[in-house]
């Protein structure tokens, strides 16, 4: 597999071997003199569902690679180490793939292993998701530079958590986005935009790789404050509120409970995945608002956790005082407690709402289909609203990015839409001299 793209400057050479002219699958070589790194190491969807889909299933490693699915092999000969920015599998990939040896930095191993025990039993090829025991992981630290010449910095995202890395090579410094968004729903708590001029202070940037995913889409904008305003009117109604959101997003979870405990209402989680990773989240200091005792699980899940919250009973409470609560989802479960209702025989309080949040634009990840997931929304009577609070960050931002960066040279990755983004920039470019 030869590189996407491939530029040379001085003693710096970059190889983009997944995520430009796509969405996704980020994986970028980096060699300068006796340095080679990669950031991200991720998943190219767009390449998966050509191949496959139904039965018709990946026969292994291989052939994932032979079809450009995964990072060729050679990329990883003598590499000094791979930063993984998040942990979306367009990011994170295959850590089971990688040969013996390769030091693996990581935002958070704590949550990496909660991740690794989600797939690891899995009978398809997601169970290479998790990695060997011949491969070392290691956790970064942010604003600190390593031996590699790597800066990690915190950014806001709908995985959490989430970093851009900045790189001060031999002869050009490098800055690598990740994914961002400039808008958190925890506002300052996460500020992407400072943490950026905080870590590059009066560094001169050569080379930017930025993300673009929302460049060229045709979505309203959502930020913190239409959102809040949106679940504020929602949460006020006294009926069931059912809300979906992606089990890494802890900044949508910690802006939803905040907002559910101001109108009075229980949260309820009804998700397994989420039950798994609240203890990771719960060890940041960004979780002091929460009131644990306004937290709860639903029984019905059988599921135990080393976080002191209570038990209800979904038909029992949930169901017979909607108002009082919240209910929490993740698509994967969302589905599971839809069916498992109908075999109770129970029918869902009327009026209830769901609230699909959907972070990501729909061509990535994705492990249940929403029409399916919309199908037995409508046929249980579920009222469905679309409240996208994009992990990415949108067209009128990026003259405040670039305005930070200011970059000699931009290369947009994750988008479908690179022209489109060379040309805005250059104007804002030009403008700025």
């Amino acid at each position: 597999m030869k590189p996407q793209l491939t530029i040379s400057e001085d003693s710096l050479t970059l190889e983009i071997y997944g995520g430009y002219g796509e969405i996704g699958g980020n994986c970028v070589l980096v060699k300068d003199r006796d340095r080679k790194i990669v950031f991200d190491n991720g998943i190219r969807f767009q390449v998966l569902r050509k191949y496959y889909r139904g039965r018709i299933q990946p026969l292994g490693i291989n052939e994932l690679r032979s079809i450009g699915a995964i990072p060729p092999l050679n990329i990883f000969e003598d590499i000094d180490a791979i930063y993984i920015s998040h942990f979306h599998l367009d990011h994170l990939g295959l850590l089971g793939a990688l040969p013996p040896g390769v030091k693996v930095y990581v935002p958070s191993i704590d949550i990496l292993e909660v991740i690794e025990d989600w797939y690891r039993r899995s009978s398809t090829w997601l169970a290479e998701i998790p990695h060997r025991l011949n491969i070392k992981i290691e956790e970064f630290s942010a604003y600190h530079m390593d031996e590699h010449g790597v800066i990690p910095i915190p950014v806001s995202h709908s995985a959490y958590p989430s970093y851009a890395f900045l790189y001060e090579g031999y002869s050009k410094t490098l800055f690598y986005s990740g994914d961002l968004r400039v808008d958190s729903p925890l506002r300052s708590r996460i500020d992407t935009l400072s943490n950026i001029e905080r870590a590059i202070d009066s560094m001169n940037l050569d080379i930017a790789l930025l993300e673009a995913t929302n460049i060229g889409g045709i979505e309203t904008p959502i930020g913190s404050e239409e959102f809040r305003n949106i679940m504020n009117r929602i949460l006020m109604e006294n009926i069931l509120v059912i809300i979906s959101i992606d089990p890494l997003d802890y900044e949508l979870f910690t802006a939803i409970s905040e907002l559910a405990l101001l109108s009075g209402r229980t949260i309820t989680i009804a998700s397994p995945r989420i039950i798994d990773v609240l203890p990771k989240w719960l060890k940041t200091s960004n979780t002091n608002n929460i009131d644990l005792s306004r937290i709860a699980i639903a029984i019905e899940l059988e599921k135990p956790t080393t976080v002191p919250l209570q038990y209800v009973g979904l038909k029992q409470d949930v169901f017979r005082t909607p108002e009082n609560f919240l209910l929490i989802q993740e698509p994967v479960s969302f589905l599971e407690m839809l069916r498992q209702m109908r075999l109770w025989g129970e029918e869902l309080p009327r009026n209830a709402i769901a609230i699909l949040t959907t972070p990501e634009p729909l061509e990535t990840e994705l492990e249940v289909e929403e029409k399916t997931l919309i199908t037995w929304l409508y046929t249980l009577g579920i009222q469905i609203y679309r409240a996208r609070f994009s992990g990415h960050y949108y067209p009128h931002e990026l003259r405040n990015i670039v305005d930070i960066l200011k970059p000699k040279k931009l290369i947009p990755i994750h988008t479908k839409h690179p022209r489109l983004v060379y040309t805005v920039v250059q104007q804002m470019l030009e403008q700025s001299r």
